[in-house]
C-alpha cells in the first residue's frame, strides 16, 4: 500500500487515550492502512502504543541462568525466577524440538490472551534474541545478528570487534557510541553516520581524524566544532593553518582526563552560543520526524532510516515500507502493524513481538521464525497454517480465524497490542524506560512490571576507585585487566577487556571512570527527548516541530534558516 502524499494530516478523527487519558487523532491516511489490515482503529495514543511495543524489548540487560536444554550456564535476557524453559541460542535454532509440540485447540468460549499466555508460559525461549548462526565470539550480545568480536552490543548487526555500544549497523572497532552506522574506529560518537576515528561527537556525517564535533559534515583534523562543512584544520570554529592546528590541538591535552573534561566544557558551552538544527533530518521527502534519514512520505517517525510510507515508527532501519506503529529493527520489512522487534525480511504482520527472518502473514505471534500464515503461536520455526501453534490445513485454518478473530472483537481483544501482563519483562528492563523514564510507582500504576536490581560483586584481587587511575592511557599497567574499577558517580564496579584495552592505546583514550551502563546513560543525555514540540524558529518566527522544548536554551533554527546559516 503506498500511502498518498498529500495531504499528511487529512480528516483527523480525534480519540481519547484510554490509558493517559490524552487525545490523539487518527488520519484518513492511518484509517485507510487500518481498514486495508482488517483492524479497528487503536484505544491508545501513539505515545502510549508505543511505550507498550517497546516494553517487549530487553536489549541490554543479561543474566546468568541455567539452559533448559543442556543444563549449562548461559547468559539470557531472562532472569531465572521466569517458569517458562529458556534455551540457549545454539539450542533454541537447533533441530532437537519443535514448537508444534505444545500445541494447544483454540477455546471459543474463552478470550484469546489467557490462552495465548498459557501457550508463551510453556513454549521454550530463546535466551538471547540473536539470529542462528551469524555470531562469531559475541557471546555477551543482544538483540543482534551478524556479529564478530563484540562485548556488550545491543540492538545491533553486521559489526565487527565493537564494545560497549547500542544500535550500531555496519561499524567496526566502535567502543561506547550510539545510533551509528557505517562507522570506524570511533569512541563516544552519537548518531553518526561514516565516521572514521571520530571521537566525543555528534550528529555527523563523513567526517573523520576528529574530536568533539557536532553537526558537521565532511570534516576532517578537527576539534570542538559545530555546523561545519567540508572543513580542515578548524578548532572552535576557527580557521587555523595545519601548523597552528597541531600546535593548538597538542596543547589542549585531549589524552588526560583533565584535557579532556576542560575542554568537553568548554565545548558544551560554546555549542550554546550556535544555531541548532530543529531536527536531524537529512535527504528525506515529505517527512516528519527526528533522527529520520533517507526516507519518503513517512511521518511522526523516530531514530530510522530507510523508510517509505510508514508512520508512528521508532528505532526501524534498512528498508522499511508501508509500516505504521512499528518499533524496533527493519531489515526489509513491509506492512507491519503494530510489531515490536521483528523483521528481517517481514511481510504483512499485525500484533506480532520478536518474530526474526522470512516471516509473513502472521498475527498475535511471538518468537516466530521462517512462518507463513500463523495466528496466535510462540517459537515456531518454519511453519505454516497453525493457530496456537496447532497446524491445520491450509482451508481449515482460513475457516478458524474468522472465528477466533469473532471472538476477540467480542471481548474487546481483537486490534490491540498484547496485554501487559503477557510481557515476560519488568518496565525497567526495556528501552522503553530510555524513551519514557519511570519510577517503579508510576511503571506499577500503568500496569507495567518491575525488576528490583541487585548489583553482584566481582571476583578480583583489587578494587580500584577510577579517580585513582592514571590520567593518560600509556601509564596504565597490563595489569588492570585484573582489576575492578569502581565509578566515580555510583560506585558500581566494572572491569576493563582486553579488547577494550588495546583500542584505548592504539587511539591514545583515557580509561573511562563510569560504569558502561552509566555511560549508556550520559549518551542517552545528549540526545533531545523522543518527542517533538511545535517551537519557533530564532530566525525568522517560523512554527515548527521540533524536539527542542520551548523552554530549553537551545538557538533553534528551521531548516531554511540552518542552511543559510552554515553554507
Amino acid at each position: 500500500m503506498g500511502f498518498p502524499s498529500e495531504p499528511m494530516y487529512a480528516l483527523p478523527m480525534s480519540y481519547t487515550c484510554r490509558e493517559c487519558g490524552q487525545g490523539y487523532e487518527v488520519t484518513d491516511t492511518e484509517r485507510a492502512f487500518q481498514k486495508e489490515m482488517g483492524v479497528p482503529a487503536p484505544r491508545s495514543c501513539p505515545a502510549c502504543r508505543l511505550m507498550r511495543r517497546m516494553n517487549e524489548r530487553n536489549a541490554r540487560k543479561l543474566y546468568w541462568r541455567t539452559c533448559d536444554a543442556t543444563s549449562k550456564r548461559i547468559l539470557s535476557q531472562y532472569h531465572s525466577d521466569h517458569t517458562f524453559p529458556v534455551y540457549s541460542p545454539e539450542a533454541w535454532w537447533g533441530d532437537t524440538w519443535d514448537g508444534l509440540d505444545y500445541g494447544q485447540d483454540i477455546d471459543f468460549g474463552k478470550p484469546f490472551f489467557p490462552q495465548f499466555q498459557a501457550l508463551k508460559n510453556r513454549v521454550p525461549h530463546q535466551a538471547r534474541f540473536v539470529i542462528g548462526s551469524t555470531m562469531e565470539n559475541s557471546e555477551y550480545t543482544n538483540c543482534a545478528g551478524f556479529m564478530k568480536n563484540c562485548y556488550l552490543c545491543f540492538e545491533a548487526d553486521y559489526n565487527e570487534d565493537c564494545e560497549y555500544s547500542n544500535r550500531i549497523y555496519h561499524c567496526k572497532d566502535m567502543v561506547d557510541c550510539s545510533n551509528c552506522y557505517e562507522s570506524e574506529v570511533c569512541y563516544e560518537s552519537v548518531d553518526c553516520v561514516a565516521g572514521n576515528r571520530l571521537f566525543y561527537s555528534q550528529d555527523c556525517q563523513n567526517c573523520s581524524e576528529s574530536l568533539f564535533l557536532k553537526n558537521c559534515i565532511g570534516c576532517s583534523d578537527c576539534i570542538g566544532c559545530i555546523n561545519q562543512r567540508q572543513k580542515k584544520y578548524m578548532i572552535l570554529n576557527e580557521q587555523l593553518t595545519k601548523e597552528e592546528y597541531e600546535k593548538r590541538a597538542s596543547s589542549l591535552e585531549l589524552n588526560t582526563v583533565e584535557g579532556r573534561e576542560a575542554f568537553r566544557k568548554q565545548c558544551t558551552a560554546f555549542f550554546l552560543t550556535q544555531p541548532q538544527k530543529a531536527v536531524q533530518a537529512e535527504r528525506n521527502e515529505n517527512c516528519v520526524g527526528d533522527h529520520l534519514f533517507d526516507s519518503k512520505n513517512s511521518t511522526d517517525c523516530l531514530d530510522c532510516k530507510d523508510l517509505e510510507d510508514c508512520m508512528h515508527c521508532a528505532k526501524v532501519a534498512m528498508g522499511v515500507k508501508a509500516c505504521v506503529d512499528y518499533t524496533s529493527w527493519g531489515d526489509k520489512a513491509e506492512r507491519l502493524y503494530q510489531c515490536a522487534a521483528c523483521g528481517n525480511n517481514a511481510f504483512n504482520l499485525m500484533f506480532c513481538t520478536t518474530c526474526t527472518t522470512n516471516n509473513s502473514d502472521l498475527a498475535y505471534c511471538d518468537g516466530c521464525t521462517g512462518c507463513g500464515n500463523c495466528f496466535g503461536c510462540v517459537g515456531l520455526k518454519k511453519k505454516q497454517n497453525c493457530i496456537l501453534n496447532r497446524q491445520y490445513t491450509k482451508k481449515h485454518y482460513e475457516e478458524l480465524v474468522p472465528q477466533l478473530i469473532h471472538v476477540m472483537r467480542k471481548h474487546g481483544e481483537y486490534g490491540e497490542f498484547f496485554p501487559k501482563d503477557v510481557c515476560p519483562y519488568g518496565y525497567n528492563e526495556t528501552i522503553a524506560m530510555e524513551y519514557f523514564p519511570l519510577t517503579k510507582a508510576e511503571a506499577v500504576k500503568r500496569g507495567y512490571k518491575w525488576r528490583d536490581e541487585r548489583e553482584e560483586k566481582p571476583d578480583v584481587p583489587k578494587v580500584i576507585p577510577a579517580a585513582q587511575l592514571p590520567s593518560a592511557v600509556t601509564d596504565v599497567p597490563d595489569d588492570v585487566l585484573n582489576w575492578a574499577i569502581t565509578s566515580e558517580e555510583t560506585g558500581r564496579p566494572f572491569r576493563i577487556t582486553k579488547q577494550e584495552l588495546l583500542f584505548y592505546r592504539a587511539n591514545d583514550i583515557p580509561l573511562p571512570r563510569f560504569h558502561p551502563e552509566e555511560r549508556h546513560e550520559q549518551r542517552l543525555l545528549l540526545r533531545p527527548p523522543r518527542k517533538l514540540w511545535e517551537r519557533n524558529c530564532a530566525k525568522c518566527g517560523k512554527n515548527i516541530p521540533s524536539t527542542y522544548a520551548p523552554e530549553r536554551p537551545e538557538i533553534m533554527f528551521c531548516e531554511e534558516c540552518y542552511l543559510a546559516a552554515v553554507y
